[in-house]
């Protein structure tokens, strides 16, 4: 299959995958109400749109708080349309569609990347069609955009130690610093993979374009770390880490059947000489401490972390509960739990062949032991398991691949010896 041919077929698949995902968001999703983070995100696309600034939504405080607690490309993309005067939910939900759709491209040529154009059109039409990265986008959470910079995060990084060059620098850290700006644990991920590259740049040009992707990665999130210095006396990313460690350690998500789960649900609530990050940093001492005071219990709320992360606990009610905060439609998420069950140990047997073949598996690694690590500071959530999402898609399509080349070299084995026979 020629190039041109690939982009051809890589363009009809992204055009599926976005028609699926207008159909899930718009027809399926038509009278499903959005909550939690997905109406904070939608309101914070419209406040700043107003001109308003990034501040609390107003369903939080009515007080006009500078805010942290999200960072903030994903309600900047969603505020385009509504600067155009289409501020909907509707309008909402389409911008994060078109999101999928760059996601079933990234995924493409990461699967070309990996293992040929074959493996890149499959990769892209299980991204386009697999129900647990279509239902991102009708629920209106950060994700839409994270999976494909993640995607094109590890794609750069393949680029990069092919083919050292500036450029391919310069696109690794603008890619990872816009990845850091929808969630900040991107650092982590953008850590493992520059630290996976330097093993594979050649002796000599290992430091330098590492060096330079860092650079401009910190230079991307620059402002908005400068703009959190001026509001709350620190560089910071994001005043979401109080909450999150205060929710995840606390009695129910201890002793109850919520365990591992972030079971407390504290709000920044900002008084007077008390701002954002003061009150982020009171509720994460108060989360240490009682993670300190109940250090007996901790492995076990660890391993509750990354079975549910995994979708290994108790996964019917899981699901349930899942598509319940996550604005999800059930039967459909329901579908994708099943098809994540199929594709995972595809993707396990995927690694085994790009092992066999020497080819580096370490960025496509990476993505795992983020989640590990989340799972485990944080709490157990199967959101925590988007970035992972991505190579289980290409790992599972090379598997895919590998087992058809197989039969059809067994077909023509078979055929073989009868035609060498006859002559």
């Amino acid at each position: 299959m020629t190039r041109p041919r690939f982009g051809i077929a890589l363009v009809a698949i992204a055009a599926l995958g976005l028609a699926a995902r207008l159909l899930y968001a718009l027809v399926v999703m038509h009278d499903v109400p959005v909550g939690g983070d997905g109406l904070e995100f939608h309101i914070l696309a419209n406040q700043l749109a107003a001109g308003d600034g990034y501040i609390q939504p107003l369903i939080v405080s009515p007080s006009h708080v500078p805010t942290a607690d999200k960072p903030p490309l994903y309600p900047l993309l969603l505020a385009v349309p509504s600067l155009l005067g289409w501020k909907t939910l509707v309008a909402h939900r389409v911008v994060s569609c078109l999101m999928g759709a760059a996601l079933v491209v990234a995924v493409g040529l990461l699967g070309r990347r990996v293992g040929g154009e074959r493996v890149g059109l499959l990769a892209a039409a299980i991204a386009a069609l697999y129900p647990l990265l279509v239902v991102l986008d009708g629920s209106l959470r950060s994700e839409s955009l994270y999976a494909p910079l993640v995607a094109g995060l590890l794609l750069g990084v393949y680029r990069l130690t092919d083919r050292p060059s500036v450029w391919r620098a310069v696109a690794v850290g603008a890619i990872l610093g816009l990845a850091v700006l929808v969630r900040s644990e991107a650092v982590l991920l953008g850590v493992l993979l520059l630290a996976a590259a330097v093993a594979r740049l050649p002796s000599g040009q290992r430091l330098r374009p590492i060096l330079l992707a860092a650079v401009v990665a910190i230079l991307v999130i620059s402002p908005w770390a400068i703009r959190n210095w001026s509001e709350f006396g620190h560089p910071l990313l994001s005043t979401n880490e109080g909450s999150l460690v205060y929710g995840a350690n606390c009695h129910a998500a201890y002793y109850s059947r919520q365990i591992g789960t972030w079971a407390c649900y504290p709000r920044l609530t900002v008084t007077p000489g008390n701002d954002e990050a003061d009150v982020s940093s009171e509720l994460r001492s108060s989360g240490l401490d009682f993670a300190r005071d109940h250090a007996g219990r901790v492995p076990a709320v660890m391993g509750a972390r990354l079975l549910r992360t995994f979708d290994l606990w108790s996964p019917n009610r899981a699901t349930r509960f899942e598509a319940a905060i996550g604005n999800r439609d059930l039967s459909t998420y329901r579908a994708g739990v099943a098809i994540y069950f199929l594709l995972a140990p595809l993707a396990v047997a995927g690694t085994l062949i790009l092992r066999r073949r020497r080819e580096p598996i370490a960025f496509l690694l990476a993505p795992v032991a983020l989640v590990v690590v989340v799972a485990l500071a944080g709490y157990g959530t199967p959101r925590f398991r988007v970035p992972l999402e991505v190579p289980i898609v290409v790992l599972s399509a090379l598997a895919i691949d590998a087992v058809a080349r197989a039969r059809t070299r067994s077909r023509g084995g078979a055929c073989a010896p009868r035609a060498g026979r006859a002559a």
